[in-house]
Parts: structure tokens; C-alpha cells; sequence
């Protein structure tokens, strides 16, 4: 009987494990200066992010302060044979916007239990003359290297979300995950 128990904690024990993520606290200066492969200029948010299966750094920068277009570039590196790669990127811009990274605002899980990360972040849109005001808010989902958006508008005071077209292919449980951070996130 004794042996069983024993197995059953230690079975809980791996499972507890694989599903382990661990933040690292990254300083945005030290990280420019470290002449890490982003794009941009300004740091505007760093994450390092470790699985099991991964070690990951996600990079959200701008090029320098007042460009026109503003650009935000958001990276997803990997550490893959001793060498850090972009596996995601994308650049998010449209003309007479200016986007704003919430670096409070984010979540980091493994909803599907496969050792991988899967993440949420926050950022909105605001009128190039007029960065008080804000147009939208954005949950930007990270999934097996791909990204995936949530959408609410200030115009109908955030009552409806609207998703990407790729949303509905994420599995049940990490979509659950995020609709439920989104449902509780105040997005004003």
C-alpha cells in the first residue's frame, strides 16, 4: 500500500513539474544595452519565461520616441542549440495610432499541459493627437508560436469582444483560460 501512495505523489509530483513556468525579472536597460537581437530602439517590455520544454524572451519595442509610423514590434525568442532565435514576430502599426503596451497586464500558463508557454498580453490603441484617449483594448495571445487577439472597443464601452480569425482553431482549455483573465480584466 505504501509503495502506491508513494507512486501516486511522485506521478503528481512529474506532473506538477512539467507543467512548471518560471518568470525572470528582466531589467529593460540592461537588456538594451546587452546588444540582444531585437528590433527597434526603446525596450519597452522584456519577459524571460521558462518551461520545461523552453526558455523564451518576449520583446515589445519602438523605434525611437515620436516616430512616425509607430511601430510595435513584439519578438518571441528562443533558446534553440545554444542560440537565441526569433520563432514569432510581427510589427503592429497603423497610420494615425499609437499603440501602448500594458506591462502590468499580462498572464503566462500552460493551459494544454504540454510544457510549453502560452501567454496573454495587454496593450491598446490611442488617436496620434490625442494619447489620453484610448480606442481599443487588445489581449494578444501567444500559442505554440503563433499569436491570437481579443478585441473590445471603447465605443460600445467595452461591452462586446471581438476575435481574430484564427481564435476559434486554439484549444478549449487555453481559450478558456484567456476569456476568463479578459472577462475579469478592466479594460478602460
Amino acid at each position: 500500500m505504501g509503495k502506491y501512495v508513494f507512486l501516486i505523489l511522485l506521478s503528481v509530483g512529474f506532473y506538477t513539474a512539467e507543467a512548471q513556468i518560471t518568470t525572470i525579472s528582466i531589467n529593460k536597460e540592461n537588456f538594451k544595452a546587452s546588444n540582444f537581437p531585437f528590433k527597434g530602439k526603446r525596450v519597452l517590455q522584456v519577459e524571460r519565461i521558462q518551461t520545461s520544454k523552453e526558455d523564451n524572451y518576449i520583446v515589445f519595442s519602438k523605434d525611437e520616441r515620436g516616430a512616425n509610423p509607430d511601430n510595435l514590434y513584439v519578438q518571441h525568442f528562443q533558446q534553440v542549440d545554444g542560440m537565441w532565435k526569433v520563432v514569432t514576430a510581427e510589427t503592429i502599426s497603423e497610420v494615425g495610432v499609437i499603440t501602448s503596451v500594458w506591462e502590468s497586464r499580462k498572464a503566462f500558463f500552460d493551459a494544454d499541459k504540454d510544457g510549453k508557454l502560452d501567454a496573454l498580453f495587454v496593450y491598446s490603441r490611442h488617436p496620434q493627437d490625442n494619447v489620453q484617449k484610448q480606442l481599443s483594448c487588445i489581449g494578444l495571445v501567444l500559442y505554440k508560436n503563433k499569436f491570437y487577439r481579443l478585441r473590445a472597443e471603447e465605443a460600445d464601452g467595452y461591452s462586446q469582444t471581438t476575435y481574430s480569425e484564427n481564435y476559434s482553431s486554439l484549444p478549449v482549455e487555453v481559450r478558456e483560460t484567456v476569456e476568463r483573465y479578459w472577462e475579469n480584466l478592466d479594460k478602460r
